[in-house]
């Protein structure tokens, strides 16, 4: 068979939701936009494009070649979720990739890249000659779960809306494409919201662009040796992230326990770090796997612990081939690539607005009897909500979340008109939602950039 040719590689990653075929008129809108954090760069020969269905909210990532490159793959993680990557391990020294994509949605993102390379034959003249097949590797991250009640996830319609949204010198950063939904931080009880990274760098006639999505077990790290983000830092500062793995084993305290630990965290790609490196310096194939084994190795630094078992680390290593004379050898690119994806994983986490002020409101017997009803996150997830005392309460049946546990009530605080925070470690926000006339529509549980959003089924 033709060089070109290539096996498809997929590690399934199960989910709780069984996947239905939404109707026509229910189906999620493919959100495009260039509003928030972002990095520039000078790059020509690539171009990178993100699309988002808020409904999840879950999203895309597009790195698309101007003409095909070089690539290799080097997986870490025990739980990956890739497809088309089969080809990049066997060696061929020849430009065969036309775009790389990273999605969200689990195993069924990776329809993400089927989308890609349906729009990309659309595209090209005489698509059925093997020289012209779109080869479009990718890889996944879990974002559903406990994180969000619906099962919203990436599909061909948002990988090609992504396509159509590229642009030269740009990528967004934080909670957008791939990233929209990540999380990290849960290997220390500490789950904070991470995002998509990148950074760029150029030494002399080199670049290097890594694009990474922090979704790991572990917890991201600064250049100082200290946790980025926590649940509750002290005047800002999470502390060593030494002293976090200290007290993590010292709380462990017998064997038994800790496999307990191990077992709540199971489940095929729950945590993932996906990475791409793109470099224009040319490089044969042996090279360019070690760059990426290199660089792989080198991201222990800044997510701790990185590459468990339950986490599905995969790196793509791309070279361009612009420039064709090495003026590095492939240990010194390496290091310095190292550094960029350092400054990437950082990049990731995304920006956080100030907490509201927490101030307690009386909640009137009124007001409360006004909020009562049920609340469908999605089909099956319904939350039950209740006056209870001088306050409310609200349960969920059979779905736990991040948020509230299921089958157990859990109080809320009134803060204001609408306003809620729930009582529980994370303290997490609720408002209530109400259309243009007054009237209470739904509920979104922390609103903003991850909206946990319900609708209204009942009021008494």
């Amino acid at each position: 068979m033709a060089v070109r040719s290539w096996l498809v590689c997929i590690a399934l990653c199960a989910t709780s939701d069984v996947a239905v075929a939404a109707p026509a008129e229910t189906l999620p809108v493919a959100h495009v936009a260039s509003e928030g954090p972002a990095l520039t760069f000078d790059f020509p020969a690539l171009q990178i494009g993100v699309a988002e269905y808020e409904e999840g909210p879950t999203g895309a990532t597009v790195i698309l070649f101007r003409n095909p490159v070089a690539a290799v793959v080097d997986v870490r993680g025990g739980a990956p979720g890739t497809v088309n990557t089969d080809l990049l391990r066997l060696g061929l020294d020849a430009p065969v990739v036309n775009a790389i994509t990273l999605a969200g949605g689990s195993a069924y993102g990776l329809s993400v890249a089927t989308g890609v390379a349906n729009a990309l034959k659309e595209r090209t003249a005489d698509p059925g000659n093997w020289k012209n097949i779109a080869v479009v590797p990718a890889a996944i991250i879990f974002d559903l779960g406990g994180r969000r009640y619906n099962s919203v996830t990436p599909d061909e319609r948002l990988g090609r809306a992504a396509l159509d949204g590229v642009r030269a010198g740009w990528v967004p950063l934080g909670a957008r494409g791939a990233g929209r939904f990540a999380m990290q931080g849960a290997y220390f009880g500490e789950i904070q919201h991470s995002g998509q990274g990148a950074a760029f760098r150029q030494w002399g006639e080199i670049k290097v662009l890594v694009v990474t999505v922090v979704n790991a077990l572990g917890s991201i790290v600064d250049r100082k040796g200290r946790m980025l983000r926590c649940a509750h830092p002290v005047a800002g500062d999470c502390g060593p992230i030494a002293e976090r793995i200290a007290s993590h084993f010292a709380a462990l305290g017998v064997a038994k326990t800790a496999s307990a630990e191990a077992a709540k965290r199971a489940g095929p790609t729950a945590n993932t770090t996906i990475t791409v490196v793109v470099t224009n310096q040319t490089l044969p194939h042996w090279a360019l796997q070690r760059l990426a084994v290199q660089v792989h190795n080198s991201m222990a630094r800044a997510i701790q612990p990185f590459g468990t078992e339950f986490d599905g680390d995969t790196l793509f290593a791309v070279s361009t081939g612009e420039l064709k004379q090495a003026s590095i050898s492939t240990a010194d690119l390496g290091t310095f690539a190292s550094e960029v994806a350092w400054d990437a994983i950082l990049a990731s986490a995304p920006v956080l607005s100030a907490p509201a002020a927490r101030t307690e409101v009386r909640l009137s017997s009124a007001d409360a009897e006004a909020y009562r009803g049920q609340y469908e996150f999605a089909p099956g997830a319904i939350a039950e909500v209740r006056p209870a005392g001088a306050g409310m309460e609200m349960q969920v049946a059979g779905r736990a979340s991040l948020y509230i546990p299921a089958d157990k009530w859990v109080s809320l605080t009134s803060l204001g008109k609408d306003e809620f925070e729930l009582v529980s470690p994370r303290a997490d926000r609720l408002r209530f939602d109400r259309d243009g006339s007054g009237r209470i529509v739904g509920l979104t549980i922390n609103p903003g950039p991850w909206p946990i959003r319900a609708r209204r089924l009942t009021a008494r």
